[in-house]
């Protein structure tokens, strides 16, 4: 029984060891460089119709590691870019992350008009233990959605002026004027049904990443019932440390998923009007 309990402990005790071991040496790193208190504005100037971010801007990449109780699993990679599709501007975004070693993959492309008001289409292959591939169709005049669910019509719901898809929904996060507290509002879809977002700003704080201080704006958003990329459990806030400068960038985004805290981490970000 002695012996038993013996080797239960110096299971346990190097099962600690490991565990700290792993957080040790998933400890991020960021590279990101807060922005000049004076920059406010991208350095190239876009065409009249085409909106001006204040934040983000075309070519701008930011790659993230993904932590489940302080253990890095994978990463993800988020990307804005301006299009020209047959003389058309269109913004688009896109997150590609992996995990567990390629077992759990996520691949979303978004494509919004160029007034950035409003997405013209959304898709989503999703490697997991619900894998699918989901593509939406939005259509801002009748201001309706069609969803297909791995090639095949999977409904139609109606949106709202101005809605947007899971993943733009981000960066326009971004764009918001966070300099007051409070809660502003807009619309999102995920195909199967439309949500008004509330963002609730609880204000500056300041986060650590790895050995660097960061300062930050802390925004709750409120999806409603959004699925997809946004999926956490009903009881948890979505949270989101953005820079406090004039970039917005999202720092960390932390949610619960099961009973564990699902942790993303800026680990590096390249902008093209920096370089």
């Amino acid at each position: 029984m002695k012996r038993a309990a013996l080797i239960g402990i110096i299971v346990l005790s190097f099962l600690a060891c490991l565990w700290l071991l792993l957080a040790w040496l998933s400890e991020t790193e960021s590279n990101y460089q807060p922005a000049d208190t004076n920059s406010t504005t991208p350095t190239n100037a876009l065409p009249a119709a085409v909106y001006q971010p204040h934040s983000f801007t075309d070519g701008e990449v930011a790659t993230y590691k993904i932590k489940i109780a302080g253990i890095t699993l994978g990463k993800c990679t988020f990307r804005a870019d301006l299009l020209d599709d047959n003389g058309t501007a269109q913004w688009r975004f896109t997150l590609k992350g992996g995990a567990i070693g390629g077992l759990v993959r996520y691949d979303s492309t978004s494509i919004v008009n160029a007034t950035f008001n409003h997405s013209i289409s959304y898709h989503t292959v999703q490697k997991d233990a619900a894998s699918r591939v989901v593509d939406l169709a939005f259509d801002e005049k009748n201001l309706k959605v069609k969803r297909r669910l791995n090639g095949n019509p999977d409904g139609e719901v109606e949106t709202k002026p101005n809605t947007l898809d899971p993943i733009s929904v981000i960066f326009k996060f971004r764009e918001l004027d966070l300099t007051q507290t409070g809660t502003v509002a807009s619309h999102v879809s995920d195909g199967k049904g439309t949500f008004p977002v509330k963002v609730n700003v609880v204000g500056p704080q300041k986060i650590k990443i790895g050995d660097r201080e960061f300062d930050a704006i802390l925004v709750e958003p409120d999806l409603g019932n959004l699925r997809g990329v946004f999926n956490k459990d009903p009881e948890a806030k979505l949270q989101i440390w953005l820079s406090a400068d004039a970039h917005r960038v999202p720092l960390r985004i932390r949610t619960k998923i099961g009973r564990g805290n699902f942790i993303t981490e800026l680990e590096d970000y390249k902008r093209p009007d920096s370089d």
